[in-house]
């Protein structure tokens, strides 16, 4: 029953944190994809050994501690993109051969790359992991890439090119490079680094759990799970670098935690972590009370 309970608990959460955003219910359709998304990649790799819906339920619970239904609806497209990404990347696992995977995979990092330009700072990172991790990269698969990355431009630079404006995706890729402010927190206020410090705990207590116990897991499993430390590694250091960018970069580390925790949630059973399972359920329901609280 845990993930109809869940359910529930979002559409009650999430009509008190929205009830006067025009958008909220759109913001409820994209949270309810990306969620059965998550189902589709826990089922079809198999990360939690055993039966259990916590991969999911853990990203919706974490989607609506950080607030992230009262962001703008290009976080949660971005999540949602970051998702259908993992849903095709994985299913390239030692297909060498999988050259449409891999493309439709990049389609949506490039769709997102649409709404967060920096989401193009992931590139380089999923390559190399494309050959280290999913076991894939080839000469083809890594033309599909870039191939895929660029597709949706194609549509973008047509339509601005109809309505005579040629340059606005080279001025909009250039914004890349602008770091100004530099690991400025101040632009945070005291709700959002309370979430970013507590997703970063629960990110480190999921691979600490995960590697006492990968062991047990299956070697595909193990290399799924690294792709997502070694990414949600890398947005934490993204997001402490360019914190001006908060929504949509905590939007994308909820998305690589929630396997961490859902593992550690439906595969741990000893009193210290039942007690610790428990402690973290309170203080994710008292922050996202809070948040609704402070608005």
């Amino acid at each position: 029953m845990a993930l109809p309970i869940t359910v529930v608990y979002a559409l009650l959460i999430g009509l008190a944190s929205g009830f006067s955003d025009s958008t909220l219910w759109l913001k409820m359709a994209i949270l309810g994809l990306s969620a059965y998304l998550m189902i589709e990649i826990n089922n079809a790799n198999a990360l939690i050994r055993i039966y259990s819906r916590m991969v999911s339920c853990s990203y919706i619970v974490l989607v609506l501690m950080g607030g992230l239904l009262t962001l703008p609806v290009g976080c949660g497209v971005v999540q949602l993109c970051l998702i259908a990404f993992y849903v095709f990347f994985f299913k390239a696992y030692q297909d060498g051969r999988g050259v449409g995977k891999v493309f439709y995979a990049f389609i949506f990092l490039g769709i997102s790359s649409l709404f967060f330009v920096q989401t193009l700072f992931l590139v380089p990172l999923v390559l190399i992991l494309l050959a280290t991790n999913i076991l894939a990269a080839n000469a083809r698969t890594v033309c599909a890439s870039l191939l895929g990355l660029t597709f949706p431009y194609w549509f973008v630079v047509a339509y601005y090119i109809y309505i005579g404006d040629p340059w606005y995706i080279l001025h909009y890729l250039q914004t890349i490079v602008l770091f100004e402010p530099l690991a400025d927190i101040t632009v945070l206020n005291d709700y959002q680094m309370i979430t970013a410090v507590f997703l970063l705990l629960l990110s480190m207590m999921g691979i600490i759990h995960f590697h006492r116990n990968s062991y047990k897991d299956k070697i595909r499993t193990r290399m799924l799970f690294e792709v997502f430390m070694v990414v949600d590694t890398f947005l934490v250091i993204a997001l402490i670098l360019q914190p001006q960018h908060y929504g949509y970069i905590i939007g994308m580390i909820v998305v690589n935690t929630a396997p961490l925790v859902g593992h550690f949630s439906a595969l741990t059973n000893t009193k210290a972590t039942n007690a610790i399972f428990v402690i973290i359920a309170l203080l994710v329901l008292s922050l996202t009370m809070t948040k609704i609280w402070i608005g």
